[in-house]
């Protein structure tokens, strides 16, 4: 098929574009030499670069990947800058790669350092730093470079506004994460953030879902519970036993829908503490 010329010229501004606002977000390096020998990796061919791993940035909305490599000397400090669709996708794969046990730092919305990386993710971009050299100034020129690379990121510096909403009582920190599909196991769920809990020496998940509007919440909760569920404007709470998980319990109103798995019939009291919490913030 082939296209006007004005329609294929606007394309290709629009892909450069998109491909120098990716540019534009490396700073230089004092002392370091900048290069920039790699393509700029989309949807089509992120394979080739990270090969299985690029199915889940792939679900996640990731849109390319930008590389620049600083060279001084033997040392080489590389800088990879994903770029996904919003906020809550890019914090989705950075949580999905970071461990509760790491060196988190202050950088971007939230980073880490462990040897020879910092990762971190601000507004829709997930970047790594790496190298291979142990130096310990090399890692904190690579601090530095992060430091420099979350400055030039405009947009949001905070953590998506769903995740406020989880209460902070029991929150095991660092282990939030945001999941796009087939959550808890059934297909027809996706789009939300999970946070764990610890409470009176229990241990329980809580599912927020991120719905556009009240109708897809009602969907997915008459799917869940089935004929048990009951549409209208107040709260709808069900307690039931799933065939995938154990017990569940669900609350639906407007367009918040909440799960809380890990909990048996005898804590109900404790899973509607805080799904109340939630419906009302």
């Amino acid at each position: 098929m082939k296209f006007p010329k004005p329609v294929l010229l606007i394309a290709i501004l629009i892909a450069f574009s998109f491909n120098l606002a990716g540019q534009n977000l490396f700073p230089e390096l004092k002392g370091y030499m900048p290069v920039s020998d790699y393509p700029v990796y989309t949807p089509d061919d992120l394979w080739d670069y990270i090969n299985g791993a690029a199915d889940a940035y792939l679900a996640l909305g990731f849109i390319d990947l930008n590389i620049t490599e600083y060279v001084k000397g033997k040392n080489r400090i590389k800088a990879e800058i994903y770029r996904f669709s919003d906020d809550a996708e890019a914090f989705g794969i950075y949580s999905m790669e970071r461990s509760p046990g790491y060196r988190f730092i202050l950088v971007g919305v939230h980073g880490y350092n462990e040897e020879g990386i910092v990762h971190f993710y601000k507004d829709r971009y997930y970047i790594k730093v790496m190298s291979q050299s142990p130096s310990v100034k090399v890692n904190d020129r690579m601090k530095e470079l992060a430091g420099l690379i979350a400055g030039r990121i405009g947009g949001k510096n905070e953590f998506p506004e769903l995740l406020k909403i989880f209460p902070a009582e029991g929150l095991l920190k660092n282990q939030e994460t945001y999941l796009l599909e087939s959550i808890l196991g059934h297909e027809y769920l996706s789009d939300a953030f999970r946070a764990s809990y610890e409470v009176e020496e229990k241990r329980f998940d809580i599912y927020l879902f991120r719905c556009s509007d009240g109708a897809e919440a009602a969907a997915m909760a008459a799917r869940l519970a089935g004929d048990a569920f009951v549409p209208g404007d107040d709260v709808f709470k069900y307690a039931f036993e799933d065939g995938f998980n154990g017990v569940l319990h669900m609350a639906q109103k407007g367009e918040r829908l909440i799960v809380v798995s890990g909990l048996g019939f005898e804590n109900t009291p404790l899973a509607e503490r805080y799904i109340a919490q939630m419906l009302g913030r």
